[in-house]
């Protein structure tokens, strides 16, 4: 069964810096990436669901045009209720409706793991960037020996999760993201990892979760935002749980800043377009 991505919306939130939130480690990288920007640049967020990213750079980079792109119009349509500025865009994956060479940077949050086709991907990306463009993408990389999911492959149960909950089909190496990029026509300029350890348990963690809640209620399919955010709704210990989210979340933020050096399997990759 194929994933329906018109079920399952995410980034109905907006990222924060804050480092209890779930976003914090990626949010705080691609700024980074994109500091070097001038006032008015062209800001695309490829797979922007919605917008919860986008949205947050359009917040800390006021002055810069932002674009969201997404397949599906489920989403789009739930981006654009927030009225936050930034221009929602709906289209197929094999060719986007956006003109070439128009964008001084692009920003990709765990998407091409998804694509049918990252070649394909990455060829639309190259188009639709001004020379020497960038690109800021984070990764996350499950077929890499430094992944406990890796380790995990020969658990037939545990190892299909991230294909049946969240659409995984693309589980690659960190050196084979890094030669997509380079083959596509890109020069890695700097990478960053997170999520070394604990970010990885939690990971593991919440998929095994929404497993468990998926069979319970005879479901395919299962949206992590809302089964947490419905989680803390119901529990008796309301703050209790909210408390150790934070927490928890605080954690693997600071041990991925910590590390940031330090290779894992979760890679924030910034590249530039070659000329």
């Amino acid at each position: 069964m194929s994933f329906d991505y018109n079920q399952s919306i995410w980034g109905q939130d907006t990222a924060s810096l804050k480092s209890s939130h779930p976003t914090a480690i990626r949010l705080f990288q691609s700024l980074k990436a994109l500091a070097s920007l001038s006032d008015n640049a062209k800001i695309l967020e490829v797979g922007c669901g919605a917008g919860q990213f986008i949205r947050a750079l359009k917040h800390n980079l006021p002055n810069s045009d932002c674009y969201g792109f997404d397949v599906s119009e489920v989403a789009i349509n739930k981006a654009k209720v927030n009225r936050d500025g930034v221009n929602y865009l709906v289209g197929p994956s094999d060719r986007w409706p956006l003109v070439d060479r128009f964008f001084d940077a692009v920003v990709i949050y765990d998407v091409l793991e998804h694509v049918e086709s990252v070649e394909q991907t990455m060829a639309e990306i190259r188009r639709v960037l001004k020379p020497g463009g960038l690109v800021y993408a984070f990764i996350p990389c499950e077929g890499d020996s430094l992944s406990i999911w890796h380790c995990l492959r020969f658990n037939k149960k545990l190892d299909t999760l991230t294909n049946r909950y969240a659409g995984h089909i693309n589980r690659f190496s960190r050196a084979r993201w890094q030669k997509i990029f380079i083959d596509s026509g890109f020069q890695i300029v700097n990478k960053k990892y997170s999520e070394h350890f604990f970010g990885q348990l939690l990971g593991i963690l919440a998929f095994y979760l929404m497993d468990r809640r998926a069979k319970n209620n005879n479901l395919s399919q299962l949206n992590n935002e809302e089964y947490f955010g419905s989680l803390a709704k119901e529990s008796r210990f309301k703050k209790l749980l909210t408390w150790t989210r934070a927490a928890i979340n605080s954690l693997v933020y600071w041990e991925s800043i910590i590390f940031q050096n330090l290779p894992s399997p979760n890679m924030h990759i910034v590249a530039r377009k070659m000329k």
